[in-house]
């Protein structure tokens, strides 16, 4: 049931993004809901004009365009925001399938959670970039969503059963809207998203079945993620 309802409230949250595009404020999170959080200096530098924050050599959440490393991961280069919002898919200059905006983000929201919090935005991104990719194959995008949905629940909660860690306290894939504003941040960009939610109205969608179909839903090898990097009670989530 909880697909469902998510999917619903998305949809409806990004109705009034969408009513929002003619400010031209779509693409800046809104400094004042951004408290308590490990976002760096993402409140103060939100211009809405990414060539002006390119200049001051920070990208368009605030973020220095000179860190290079951030918990292990490699940062993709600030990319021209422009350039980066004129297409659907935008620049994605390592090919992970991840947007290099939507990376960045990622990196530097959970830099203080465990790698697997990460990995899980990763696999988010690389679902809705494959549904902005493929509008022909919804169906598809929607198992690779639910599939990023499941590994997210996963771990939030579900795998304490199989004494296994906690390691997010929170919905990445679903109810963020933060994340929906990082990700789908141009009207064109939601407009697809919104073309792909009707064409699988009115279908029956059945939900993942038990944690071992959840584990395996992820698209990262969790093992050797756990073996790599050792829980300790830091990494678990603030």
């Amino acid at each position: 049931m909880k697909s469902i309802i998510s999917k619903i409230a998305l949809s409806l949250s990004l109705v009034l993004i969408l009513s929002a595009c003619s400010d031209n404020r779509t693409g800046d999170e809104n400094s004042n809901n951004q408290t308590g959080n490990s976002t760096g200096n993402e409140n103060n530098n939100q211009t809405g004009n990414g060539n002006n924050q390119t200049n001051r050599n920070v990208d368009k959440f605030g973020y220095d365009c000179n860190l290079k490393v951030v918990n292990s991961f490699t940062l993709p280069p600030c990319p021209n925001q422009e350039l980066n919002d004129k297409t659907l898919l935008g620049i994605d200059s390592n090919d992970n399938g991840v947007r290099d905006d939507v990376e960045r983000w990622l990196i530097m929201r959970y830099k203080d959670y465990h790698v697997i919090a990460t990995h899980i935005g990763f696999q988010v991104g690389r679902a809705h970039q494959f549904m902005l990719a493929n509008p022909d194959k919804p169906e598809l995008s929607r198992q690779k969503i639910n599939g990023a949905q499941d590994c997210n629940w996963y771990f939030k909660s579900s795998a304490k059963r199989r004494n296994e860690p906690i390691l997010i306290d929170h919905d990445i894939s679903t109810y963020n809207k933060r994340f929906d504003t990082v990700r789908l941040n141009t009207e064109a960009r939601i407009r697809a998203y919104l073309a792909y939610d009707r064409k699988l109205s009115g279908g029956v969608y059945t939900l993942v079945a038990g944690i071992d179909e959840e584990r395996a839903a992820c698209d990262f090898n969790i093992n050797a993620l756990l073996k790599e990097f050792p829980v300790d009670n830091s990494t678990v989530g603030k």
